[in-house]
């Protein structure tokens, strides 16, 4: 086991609202976590705030999830600042402030936010761990980019976007997500798989399920190739022939049948911060077939590590067959993304995050504020 090497302990809080519905923002934050509290001496803890009339009272909520035994739990009764315990970093993602700044909020969400502008008040450094975006009102995802810290952006498109909003770009790091490769693995051999489909549906309009799903249903007419598709959200509708649905699958689930059942990986959406799903379909033998859809560009490389579609159902669906009748093609480009999503370790990611907050921890002038700031989803701070 590799141990992350630093000067002395940190001790970490990571603020998430209490959803008991999994996300993969919500899974990948948690693997950091668990290679934060497994490789180093720090001490780590995870901050369960509610949200709505959710309301997160024990690891138990959230079976979808294994906490490493060296995690600590603080489960929060408000969205308030005072649920912060006494840290060194406090890492937060646009989730918590549109979570905090919604009419539920309050007061109390109000102050969480503007005691997140003042670090040098609360003598922690506040961490932006940035996973999406355009997913939250452009005011709160505003707001998010002008409070002070390291941005830590989990795909390239998103450092990009962020440096274009004015941080500095000496405050924006790119860490991708990591892979269990433990878990996430080879467990059928690549070539001889018989022509299936699996892709993740979710009804969010950038994640384009729909489309993905007449894709699917056109490569079943047309060739006969069946479809898995699995989420955490009910289908809304029956689906045609040739496809079934898995709801809310364990991730033992996915990396032991959904995934090595399948030749092929369809990610349909136009917008990912990553795309955890496609990287975990590539580790486990897939050849992706995805759009351009920002995330995908750190690991799909068209004709070589993925195949690169269009977002209509017909350019999905004319990829797909083109995989389906030319085996040497899958075969192909499924070993190479095999290969390439090997570098995408959360002990790597843990690393690299703990470097960024070791050095803001060193220089805990360089994020301070210098006026009054007003957390106002419609008026916006901007940066001092």
């Amino acid at each position: 086991m590799s141990t992350i090497i630093g000067a002395s302990p940190i001790r970490w809080t990571f603020l998430t609202p209490g959803y008991p519905r999994a996300t993969g923002g919500d899974i990948a934050r948690f693997e950091l976590v668990n290679a934060l509290a497994r490789n180093s001496t720090d001490r780590v803890r995870v901050v369960h705030l509610p949200h709505d009339e959710m309301w997160i009272r024990s690891p138990a909520d959230l079976p979808w999830f294994t906490f490493d035994e060296a995690v600590e739990h603080h489960f929060g009764a408000h969205l308030a600042p005072e649920e912060i315990p006494d840290s060194d970093v406090v890492v937060y993602s646009p989730k918590l402030i549109a979570t905090a700044l919604a009419p539920s909020g309050g007061e109390p969400g109000r102050r969480l936010v503007e005691a997140l502008q003042q670090p040098d008040l609360h003598r922690w450094l506040p961490i932006t761990l940035l996973q999406g975006h355009g997913i939250y009102p452009p005011a709160m995802e505003n707001i998010t980019l002008d409070i002070p810290g390291p941005k830590v952006c989990v795909g390239s498109w998103l450092a990009d976007l962020v440096v274009n909003h004015g941080v500095p770009e000496a405050d924006v790091v790119h860490i991708p997500n990591g892979l269990d490769h433990e878990r996430f693995r080879i467990l059928q051999p690549i070539a001889g798989r018989s022509p299936r489909a699996a892709m993740n549906f979710d009804p969010f309009p950038w994640k384009r399920g729909e489309a993905g799903l007449m894709a699917l249903e056109r490569l079943h007419r047309s060739l006969g190739v069946p479809s898995t598709l699995f989420g955490t959200i009910p289908l809304a509708h029956a689906l045609a022939p040739g496809l079934e649905f898995v709801e809310a699958p364990r991730q033992a689930v996915l990396a032991e049948e959904i995934y090595p059942g399948a030749s092929m990986f369809l990610q349909p959406s136009w917008r990912e911060g990553f795309g955890m799903c496609a990287v975990e379909a590539m580790a486990c033998g897939c050849a992706l077939v995805t759009t351009d859809n920002g995330g995908s560009a750190d690991y799909a490389v068209d004709g070589e590590t993925a195949m690169i579609c269009g977002g209509e159902p017909d350019d999905m669906a004319e990829v797909l067959s083109q995989l389906t009748r030319d085996d040497n093609l899958r075969v192909r480009i499924a070993t190479n993304g095999s290969h390439f999503v090997d570098r995408f370790r959360w002990s790597t990611s843990a690393e690299r995050l703990r470097a960024v907050a070791a050095a803001g921890l060193a220089d805990p002038r360089r994020y301070r504020r210098t006026a009054a700031v007003h957390p106002d989803p419609e008026h916006p701070t901007q940066r001092q």
